[in-house]
């Protein structure tokens, strides 16, 4: 696919999810015409919320966001009010057999709402939604076809699937069941728990304000602030809490799988507090999941001549146990973008800046998933954590 001299690409972002906005902010502000196909039909419809951490690549996250977004980024925080006076934080894990810290994660980190950080993230982009990608065409040299669910389609001289784990653009590139996620061996209930008391507000946030964990040879249990309505007032507080285990589970949500997060901590297995009763005074009525968690490690996919590409989860999905993920898809936007840069200053072809940019994201992918698994792994040996990756290396890159 060869454009006109004067001509840049029409770009197609498949998925609204951070790693597809993100990368279509960068992306509008070099200039690039954008559209953003998204399959939810309104935000969150299908996306559970939690909270996420941004660290080794927080310069890049603020220079994809335009200035009036970035001023007025605060309430997207986990913790609107929380003052980020200081170069890093440190974060606690716990020997939950011991009730010591085992070690501290130090880092300069921002914790954000999922669901607030993407509605900023939507000011300003052309986001189509309720457009469920089925297939492609296209021909041996021209644009790209996508075939939406319910029959309408859409052109773009480049696609870049931003689709998530088990992104439907990686599975038409790399084929079935080849591009399909892979259940890892650890399972995540994860939810967002308001306990309606001062005191458990207060209990639950005093191992750090931002968050915390406590591991023990059943698995990790993370306490995270998800928001703050009135700073003075602990039982406004709202957490993410969040119990990792070895083993299998089907897919459920609500009380069932409240119930089961409950009982995979047994009456007798030493786990320290705060964290015994965040989890045993879940209310029945809190917003929870139970999934095995996914994974897909990189492999070489058809980018079409140069014309369909991943980022993100579709690109490499990991396990999120270093909050690697979204700071992983932070460096493959930044990294389109500045080989596209390249395209708009007529160094390059289209074709030549996607061979560049998947050259360095095939072995950085696969190496970060990789390590996602092994680093479950390490932590789960509780007298040996602090020879894990996280202990060594906390959310370093």
């Amino acid at each position: 696919m060869e454009l006109g001299q004067d001509a840049l690409p029409r770009i197609a972002i498949v998925g609204a999810g951070l790693s597809g906005l993100l990368l279509a902010h960068g992306l509008q502000k070099n200039g690039f015409r954008v559209t953003v196909f998204e399959e939810e039909r309104y935000l969150g419809e299908n996306s559970p919320e939690w909270t996420l951490l941004v660290h080794w690549a927080l310069p890049t996250f603020r220079k994809m966001l335009p200035d009036h977004i970035l001023e007025n980024i605060e309430p997207a925080y986990a913790d609107p009010f929380y003052p980020f006076d200081q170069e890093e934080e440190s974060i606690p894990f716990y020997d939950g057999t011991t009730g010591e810290v085992a070690f501290l994660a130090t880092a300069a980190i921002r914790r954000w709402s999922k669901t607030r950080l993407r509605q900023a993230c939507l000011q300003d982009l052309d986001v189509i939604w309720g457009k469920a990608v089925v297939g492609m065409q296209m021909d041996d040299d021209g644009p790209v076809t996508l075939l939406f669910h319910d029959g309408q389609t859409a052109s773009a001289d480049l696609v870049i699937g931003a689709d998530g784990s088990n992104s439907k653009i990686r599975r038409l590139l790399v084929g079935e069941p080849a591009g399909k996620s892979m259940p890892s061996d650890y399972v995540l209930a994860s939810g967002i728990v308001n306990y309606g008391s001062a005191e458990q507000g207060r209990a639950f946030r005093a191992p750090h304000p931002l968050c915390a964990a406590s591991i023990i040879p059943q698995g990790v249990v993370v306490i995270a602030i998800q928001n703050v309505l009135d700073p003075r007032d602990p039982a406004t507080y709202t957490f993410q809490i969040a119990r990792v285990w070895r083993g299998r589970e089907s897919f459920c949500t609500g009380a069932e799988a409240i119930a089961k997060a409950k009982a995979s901590i047994p009456s007798g297995a030493p786990l320290n507090e705060p964290f015994r009763s965040a989890i045993a005074l879940i209310p029945d009525n809190a917003t929870f999941i139970i999934n095995q968690l996914p994974y897909w490690v990189t492999v070489p996919w058809d980018s079409k001549g140069g014309r369909v590409t991943l980022i993100g989860d579709a690109a490499h999905s990991l396990v999120p146990s270093r909050g690697q993920g979204l700071n992983h898809a932070l460096a493959d936007i930044d990294e389109v973008i500045n080989q596209l840069l390249r395209v708009k200053k007529k160094e390059t072809s289209v074709q030549d800046a996607l061979r560049l940019y998947e050259q360095e994201v095939y072995p950085r992918g696969q190496k970060a998933v990789l390590e996602s698994l092994e680093d479950y792994d390490a932590l789960l040996k509780v007298n040996h954590a602090i020879d894990s990756r996280q202990a060594s290396q906390g959310f370093a890159k």
